[in-house]
């Protein structure tokens, strides 16, 4: 059975238009464990990141079909949804430390059982991410590995009716060699992944500095797309269905990411929530809930994934600024699964299926505490410990 590479983990909440259909959560164990796949087409950033299969083929973002709607649809326009969050964010005052901490969760939803009785089940991983200031130090990334249960008591009774096969969660086999139940796997990486391997080569101290104001913070970012665009030449043909990066969604892209895990001043964090919110293809939801149920204001964009449609959703807390998560919804459900993505079928309309819930972004003077044995790796180019 393949073994899910511990990066797949990493960007669970990329924009749903930066990768193939599917989910970065796994399926659960039946009586002999079962392994969702996520197939997805990268190019030249899947050398840079292994087996990483959480960036993928680009599809320009469609609109939903008419009558079809996920949250609430606001009465202004998408390009001033983010105003007031922009604002408040920029207003926030921080002071640089020797690392940008994140702490979240990545949380999925997938469908498994026999044909005859299926049911949904809910998977959990704690995340953390140490981005240093100090290029020639190492990222620090750590994932544990929460239980996984059944969806609702409905789903419940399903599973018991199975006979209560072992759930997994994000494991390949149950042998925690993923997301360790009860233990934390730390990985380390460059100081600029994932931004370098997009085209952005800037470290922690030069992405300080981008600017503040979203006319003049695009510009920046498209200065990197020329170099990034050329280099697709050397990138294999993508799979039918599947499109090489648009200058507009990889802007996206980048944006989100920088939003998502990059050490950034709080101007040009408003600054990023005004541009994204004026990129073609954004709707304007409204008020709604994350995957943790926490409220606040969002931006999605759509896409038709297979027969069905998913919807990626931008939410940030209005009075702070703050981001809460980026998550994936089910809009129309799939009769079947989508080329790479067991357990996504019978998901109905309104499942947050994928989705990265923020709970904690500031700066600290405090590196990761590495288990015994484990602070030489933070020398070497791609290691990763148990502890």
């Amino acid at each position: 059975m393949k073994r899910k590479n511990a990066l797949d983990l990493l960007a669970a909440a990329r924009p749903a238009d930066l990768d193939l259909p599917g989910s970065p959560q796994t399926m659960e164990e039946l009586p002999t464990p079962v392994r969702r796949g996520r197939a997805r087409w990268v190019g030249a950033v899947a050398a840079s990141l292994a087996t990483a299969s959480v960036i993928g083929a680009l599809a320009l973002p469609r609109l939903l079909d008419p009558g079809v709607s996920t949250g609430h649809m606001a009465t202004h326009s998408a390009g001033n949804a983010l105003d007031t969050a922009a604002r408040n964010a920029a207003a926030q005052r921080q002071t640089p430390g020797r690392f940008w901490h994140t702490e979240g969760l990545i949380l999925g939803e997938e469908v498994i059982g026999a044909p005859d009785n299926r049911y949904r089940i809910k998977t959990r991983v704690q995340t953390g991410r140490w981005v240093p200031r100090d290029p020639a130090t190492r990222t620090v990334f750590t994932e544990r590995g929460l239980p996984t249960v059944p969806a609702s008591g409905q789903e419940e009774q399903a599973w018991r009716r199975a006979g209560k096969p072992k759930l997994c969660g994000n494991d390949t086999d149950c042998k925690n060699d993923t997301a360790p139940l009860g233990r934390t796997r730390f990985m380390f990486m460059p100081g600029t992944w994932p931004y370098g391997d997009q085209g952005l080569t800037l470290p922690a101290a030069e992405l300080l500095d981008l600017p503040q104001e979203p006319d003049a913070l695009r510009e920046r970012l498209l200065a990197f797309w020329p170099a990034y665009s050329e280099s697709m030449k050397d990138w294999p043909s993508p799979p039918p269905g599947s499109s090489l990066p648009t200058k507009d969604s990889w802007l996206r892209g980048i944006s989100l990411d920088l939003l998502q895990h990059a050490p950034i001043s709080a101007g040009t964090r408003g600054a990023l929530y005004r541009m994204v919110a004026n990129l073609p293809g954004t709707r304007a939801l409204g008020q709604i809930a994350d995957a943790e149920g926490r409220l606040g204001i969002g931006i999605g964009w759509t896409q038709a994934v297979g027969d069905g449609q998913s919807e990626q959703q931008l939410i940030v807390e209005e009075s702070s600024g703050r981001l809460l998560a980026l998550q994936s919804v089910v809009v129309k459900p799939w009769s079947r699964d989508p080329a790479g993505s067991e357990g996504a079928a019978g998901l109905p309309a309104g499942t947050v299926y994928d989705a990265l819930v923020y709970q904690r972004a500031a700066w600290t003077n405090t590196p990761a505490r590495l288990p015994e044995g484990c602070s030489g790796a933070v020398q070497t180019d791609r290691m990763e410990c148990v502890g």
